[in-house]
């Protein structure tokens, strides 16, 4: 008897799990979702937007325009704070390559000077005039250049013939080559082994 009662309730509790229904937490989550998506998607839209906006209003550093033409040096030479060691092919410190206090100017070591750098803006118009006679004396002579915007908006940017042809200027390159207006060309003097920034006013007749 005992035997039989407990087969029952085996039984009836069997019963009752196959027919319980539990809730499923997953579905509760994909309708969420799907609820949030119209939300989500719009959200998504205004952030592309702002950074469009963002992208099409990049004007780069901005400088003043030149009044004079000018142009002054800056002395790359560097000087160690530090000892830099010397080691063997083993990789065994072996003594100081370099001393601290040790001075030297890396345009000693260039076998390649690099490109110039015209910096302008581009939506300036006697500035994109003088540019352009710039360049044409730069590709007669097969000399190297990039161009570097500053003040002009993308947007408009690439409305003009240097769209796409143009780098923007940085806070980093602005600061290193302590650049103040436009038109100025860097460019590297190796004969005084210093780094010539040469200022032109694009408004002057004789630059043009």
């Amino acid at each position: 008897m005992i035997l039989n009662k407990i087969i029952i309730a085996i039984i009836s509790l069997s019963t009752m799990l196959l027919s319980t229904t539990y809730e499923i937490k997953e579905q509760d989550l994909i309708l969420e979702i799907e609820n949030k998506a119209p939300e989500l998607e719009k959200k998504i839209e205004e952030q592309k937007k702002v950074i469009i906006e963002k992208i099409d209003n990049l004007t780069g550093e901005v400088l003043l325009k030149a009044q004079e033409n000018r142009i002054k040096y800056i002395d790359p030479t560097y000087i160690l704070d530090k000892d830099i060691p010397k080691y063997d092919k083993s990789g065994r410190k072996i003594g100081v390559l370099y001393a601290k206090g040790y001075t030297f100017n890396p345009i000693e070591f260039m076998s390649v000077v690099p490109p110039d750098f015209i910096i302008f803006n581009a939506c300036d118009p006697s500035e994109t005039k003088y540019v352009n006679n710039l360049i044409k004396d730069y590709e007669e002579k097969l000399k190297d250049y990039m161009l570097v915007n500053s003040g002009c908006k993308n947007k408009d940017l690439r409305k003009t013939e240097f769209n796409s042809k143009v780098y923007f200027l940085t806070k980093e390159m602005r600061d290193k080559f302590e650049v103040e207006h436009t038109v100025s060309i860097i460019y590297i003097d190796k004969e005084k082994k210093r780094i010539a920034v040469k200022e032109v006013s694009a408004d002057e007749k004789d630059n043009n």
